[in-house]
């Protein structure tokens, strides 16, 4: 009778490991690299997760940020890709429009409202022409103005006293004419990368929102390039070169090459990342006392004019549901695991140094106790998106970044020469009328639907 009853127990013990299997439901995510090891740390903030939903897995993919757009346009076009999608803000307009997202007006009633996020992060949950929410904020990109603490020591400069660019621009000056020796090396006043650098239209975003302008009218049907206030913005960050407060030389560089220039000491001021901080703290905690140790701080970035409120470039990422997912529930949980509880919000921003889109997560201590990352907040409760629409990665990159790069092309080719002022303002006109061909086609492609 035993030799019988063993085969059935293995089988039945095989079969219930197989229902087992059945039964757990396995949820795609994709997302991008947004920190050091992508996969790993994406996984260690879905351990909570998987404590939390016994009978659910989430199986994570890392697309690469150069044809992760093409992979999410195949996914919708093909019904066959992840429940779950990182959908970086600029895109979320377009993958809106071709009716790859799913809505989330009713389940982000029944979690609170928009209100739970950053204010700066809600136009891209809902882009122009749609009219439902498609995806929530989940981490947000801005870029903080470093600070060599040793220079402005010397200096006896109180760096909570550069809160407008007239004051910046003082300092600037100052420096300047110093000559201020650090590390055996003449320390230059500021740096900023121009040519074939991916951050150059993000750069400009600042100066030009301070000033009151922006790249789109007010109802996003033309370009705004030309206009006064945001030509005033354009022309105040060009001119760091003309004044020669960023050298010529910089213009070459990338953003690694300023990095590396700052923490040498060669320069006494940058914008950047707030992923900045991650390498920062981490070099100072290895080095410690060591001279070479960069002894920094951070301000928001010096762009508001005179007893004006400033307005700063506010980037990041989104999450949403694609609409073929035979999952909604379990991935609806997913989302709201992700994107609204502010331990996990936390513990993300620690890895990847972007920012919590979720605005409770800024009274945790790691942000309210720190004197930088309390800058961090002042920048993102003053952000501003790019305007979400369906071509805005066109206008971006065909036109902005193209045009911005000639103008710095046509700068640096000046040095020793007169500033050429009248080849720059072609330049603007150009990207003007290039921005208005893109919305126009939009407008008649949308037009044409209609018909």
């Amino acid at each position: 009778m035993m030799k019988f009853l063993v085969p059935i127990l293995l089988l039945c013990f095989f079969c219930g490991c197989k229902e087992k299997t059945r039964s757990e439901k396995i949820i795609h995510l994709w997302v991008f690299n947004n920190s050091p090891n992508p996969l790993d740390d994406m996984n260690k903030i879905l351990k909570g997760f998987h404590v939390e939903n016994p009978g659910l897995k989430v199986e994570v993919t890392i697309l690469d940020w150069g044809s992760g757009l093409s992979k999410l346009n195949l996914a919708a076009a093909t019904r066959n890709g992840p429940d779950v999608a990182q959908v970086p803000s600029t895109w979320a307009a377009s993958l809106t429009d071709i009716d790859a997202l799913m809505p989330l007006d009713s389940i982000i009633e029944i979690w609170g409202n928009p209100e739970l996020f950053i204010t700066g992060s809600r136009e891209t949950m809902k882009p122009k022409n749609s009219t439902s929410i498609t995806s929530l904020p989940w981490f947000l990109d801005v870029r903080p103005f470093y600070y060599s603490e040793d220079v402005l020591k010397v200096l006896h400069i109180d760096p909570n006293t550069i809160s407008s660019r007239e004051k910046f621009k003082e300092v600037l000056q100052k420096i300047k004419e110093s000559n201020i020796p650090i590390n055996d090396k003449i320390v230059s006043p500021m740096e900023y990368p121009a040519k074939n650098d991916w951050n150059i239209v993000h750069n400009f975003a600042s100066w030009i929102f301070s000033a009151g302008g922006s790249f789109l009218n007010k109802d996003l049907s033309k370009s705004n390039l030309l206009d006064s206030k945001t030509l005033d913005g354009i022309y105040f960050y060009l001119d760091f070169v003309k004044n020669g407060y960023n050298d010529y030389s910089n213009l070459d560089k990338t953003t690694a090459g300023v990095n590396s220039d700052f923490d040498q000491g060669k320069t006494a001021f940058i914008g950047e990342t707030t992923q900045r901080v991650l390498y920062l703290e981490n070099q100072n905690l290895l080095q410690g006392s060591n001279s070479q140790a960069v002894n920094y701080g951070c301000i928001v970035p010096p762009t508001a004019k005179k007893d004006q409120p400033g307005k700063y470039f506010l980037g990041g990422s989104n999450l949403g549901i694609f609409k073929a997912t035979k999952i909604k529930k379990e991935s609806l949980t997913l989302l709201r695991y992700l994107t609204t509880q502010s331990d996990v919000q936390l513990k993300f921003s620690k890895m990847s140094g972007y920012l919590p889109a979720l605005a409770e997560t800024y009274n945790l201590p790691y942000f309210s106790e720190n004197k930088n990352r309390k800058i961090f907040q002042k920048i993102v409760e003053n952000g501003l998106s790019y305007p979400a629409v369906p071509f805005w990665s066109s206008i971006e990159n065909d036109v902005l970044v193209k045009r911005f790069n000639n103008i710095f092309n046509i700068i640096a080719s000046s040095e020793g020469k007169q500033w050429p002022q009248s080849k720059i303002e072609d330049e603007l006109k150009k990207a003007d009328n290039d921005i208005n061909v893109i919305i126009g086609k939009d407008f008649q492609k949308r037009h044409n639907k209609k018909l």
